[in-house]
């Protein structure tokens, strides 16, 4: 049984303890649980499991506080040994069913009912906990009869008639006399939603899944709650499981694609896609743009645009559709045909900022022009809303900083991040406490070891900040013969920390993973990538949080090259907060000394590494490329591995698609246009400065 989390509050004795100090202990878990302090709660109840894993009463507690968390993979073990240990409780195996109806697995459905059909319930007892993952596990099946699916039918219409107070209060109302009709809980949970409480709407859902866990409505809408909370992967598990329960619902199908995009899971985001351009007969438009843009991940550029095509022929003036076409053909590097998409948006839409904000990205503003003013006119707007109001923040800044009004762009830069901010809540602590947690994890490692059967892959990965000119640099590299530039290919930041998971609250020691693991690790990134190109010699990857795990990467696979890209922080940091990055990523960046903060985790894991591993990795500093491309290129591709060529020199001219925020930088020759760029903004970067300058990240 997976032991729960331990804080010793309790004596560490020599012998078990009496049962007065698990008396005491208990009441002091009570007492937290009771004032909302669940983590208290928690480790106090697990300092009594690591004593005395036999008491049912706290296996109890444990299981519900981490059901309630949503970690059912914690709770069942513990929910299970309660339902034990006290075998005639209905209660404690209500507790362990809503466990199991929450995780979905298939083995802990039956396992549960096993252990139900032995216990010591009544048989009508018995009959209804083994009914919620029978007849009664969809829910279409409510107690009450005629009156409960008639009052059912009423609720929904209501909410379908865009009456979600009515319809909430109805169902609150049918939950308090039927408190096990799963649909009302549903129910109620869309109602909550729609009236702007996502908080509690999940709690309703949840409760729905609880009492009938192949409830199609509730897990749908658990799935796309989580794909809008920018938590993708637990998005994928709900929609997992509700698609095989409704494999036509054309929402469920599409939600699941977008997850597993934002997951970068670009192949079966791709064939979900496919299969939700099926279900809509390829007769509406936005499928078909989701088809494109999956297929344009996976470099399948003439399907892309074909898709492109067929979506504007059905809705021609559709302002998301002429945008995301517009970013296809600038990753391309078609920058005009880009810039008539954008335009035609901007016209179909005028009052949606993020096209403004799009096309500004890579047009270059000129003094006196009338989209300025329109922009101006909208952002001060109070009917604007926030999103679009920070979207044009965002373009204006940039658009005055063409035309070199420096004086004003920080008036619509910093309420721009702001609102960001404010939509998107982030708490820089935990990041650094990540990566101190990660440090001391990867400290004590042999790094001068071989691990036999390790890939002889020879991947190039270029990391380092945002911003920095990790784009420039994979643009020099890729523009030689052999390798191809793959662009940010996959999170192996991710794949690596899975070989360190969390346990007891801490990450296990990379000393502890076995060998097997880094050859897997090494294997599966090789197979990976021979699928996506396997016509070439190499491939770089631009996945730039590499820099925290390249020295598991690098034992995976030995022949890896690693390229880390320094900047002036001010000029890094001062980019990051001009730009909106990718849904859910770099939330850091909407604040100046959350910037600073974050950057100096950078510094100190590149620190790290260069203490531990000198030679695994080449360094290049921009402001240094920037001044003598020649000499720093000629490097760079000798830190690769590979015989010069010419062609790196003239890295613009490489026609590969790019699907970053430099796609139009790296179109362009070096150029030092924007070294010391921080110098024109003054005290508007004070936050960020000194807080660089207090941790040590720069000297005056």
């Amino acid at each position: 049984m997976p032991k729960a989390p331990n804080s010793a509050p309790l004596p560490h004795p020599t012998h078990a303890p009496s049962a007065r100090d698990v008396k005491e202990s208990y009441a002091r878990g009570m007492a937290a649980l009771q004032a909302g302090k669940l983590a208290e709660a928690l480790e106090i109840f697990g300092a009594i499991h690591e004593a005395n894993p036999r008491i049912a009463e706290v296996e109890f507690q444990i299981g519900r506080l981490f059901t309630a968390q949503d970690r059912t993979a914690r709770a069942l073990p513990h929910a299970a040994a309660a339902a034990t240990l006290a075998p005639d409780q209905p209660v404690v195996w209500l507790s362990f069913a809503e466990a199991v109806a929450l995780d979905g697995g298939a083995e802990p459905r039956k396992e549960f009912l096993r252990l139900v059909n032995g216990s010591r319930l009544s048989v009508a007892q018995k009959a209804a906990l083994a009914d919620r993952f029978g007849a009664g596990s969809k829910g279409t099946l409510p107690a009450g009869g005629a009156a409960v699916k008639q009052t059912l039918s009423r609720i929904t219409a209501l909410f379908n008639g865009g009456h979600f107070a009515e319809a909430e209060a109805d169902a609150a109302r049918l939950i308090a006399a039927q408190p096990d009709c799963a649909m009302a809980h549903s129910l109620r949970g869309s109602a909550l939603a729609a009236l702007g409480k996502p908080t509690e709407a999940r709690k309703s859902w949840y409760s729905a899944v609880a009492r009938a866990p192949d409830l199609v409505q509730a897990l749908g809408a658990l799935g796309l709650a989580a794909l809008r909370d920018g938590t993708p992967a637990q998005a994928v598990r709900w929609l997992d499981r509700a698609l095989p329960l409704a494999p036509d619902r054309v929402e469920v199908q599409r939600a699941r694609g977008n997850a597993l995009t934002a997951l970068r899971q670009y192949e079966p985001a791709y064939e979900a896609f496919v299969d939700v351009a099926k279900l809509t007969k390829r007769k509406q438009a936005l499928p078909l743009m989701m088809l494109a843009q999956a297929a344009a991940h996976l470099g399948r550029d003439e399907e892309a645009e074909a898709a492109y095509r067929e979506a504007l022929a059905l809705e021609p003036a559709n302002a998301q559709l002429l945008v995301a076409y517009g970013l296809f053909l600038q990753g391309l590097g078609r920058f005009a045909e880009a810039e008539v998409q954008i335009l035609a948006a901007i016209t179909a839409a005028p009052e949606i900022g993020e096209s403004y904000r799009l096309y500004y990205a890579s047009h270059k503003a000129t003094p006196g022009e009338p989209m300025l003013a329109e922009m101006e006119r909208r952002f001060a707007d109070p009917a604007t809303s926030e999103a679009d109001r920070r979207a044009f923040g965002f373009a204006i800044a940039k658009a005055l900083e063409d035309i070199k009004d420096y004086g004003r762009v920080f008036d619509h830069l910093d309420p721009a991040n702001a609102l960001m901010r404010k939509a998107k809540p982030y708490d820089i602590t935990e990041r650094e406490r990540q990566v101190d947690a990660l440090m001391q994890a990867l400290d004590g490692m042999d790094w001068s070891q071989k691990i036999e059967g390790a890939s002889d892959a020879a991947p190039i990965f270029v990391t380092g900040m945002p911003r920095s000119g990790t784009t420039l640099i994979e643009q020099i590299i890729a523009s030689h013969s052999r390798v191809t530039g793959g662009g940010e290919l996959a999170d192996n930041t991710v794949s690596a920390m899975r070989l360190m998971p969390v346990a007891g609250g801490k990450i296990r020691p990379a000393s502890l993973i076995p060998a097997t693991d880094f050859v897997s690790l090494g294997q599966d990134y090789a197979a990976m990538m021979q699928a996506r190109f396997p016509e070439t010699p190499q491939i770089t990857d631009k996945s730039i949080q590499t820099y925290l795990t390249m020295g598991l990467m690098k034992l995976a696979m030995p022949n890896a090259k690693f390229i880390v890209v320094r900047r002036d922080p001010r000029d890094t940091l001062l980019s990051i907060y001009k730009n909106v990055f990718p849904e859910g990523t770099h939330l850091y960046g909407y604040d100046q000394v959350d910037l600073a903060r974050h950057y100096a985790t950078f510094v100190r894991m590149i620190d790290f590494w260069r203490e531990r591993v000198p030679g695994w990795f080449h360094e290049v500093q921009y402001e240094a490329l920037v001044d003598d491309p020649e000499v720093q290129s000629r490097a760079l591709i000798a830190a690769c591995g590979l015989d010069w060529e010419e062609a790196c020199l003239n890295f613009h001219a490489n026609k590969r698609k790019v699907e970053t925020l430099s796609v139009f930088q790296v179109r362009q020759p070096i150029s030092k246009g924007s070294v010391k760029a921080w110098e024109r903004y003054g005290d508007r970067l004070a936050p960020m400065i000194d807080r660089l300058r207090a941790d040590g990240m720069i000297e005056d």
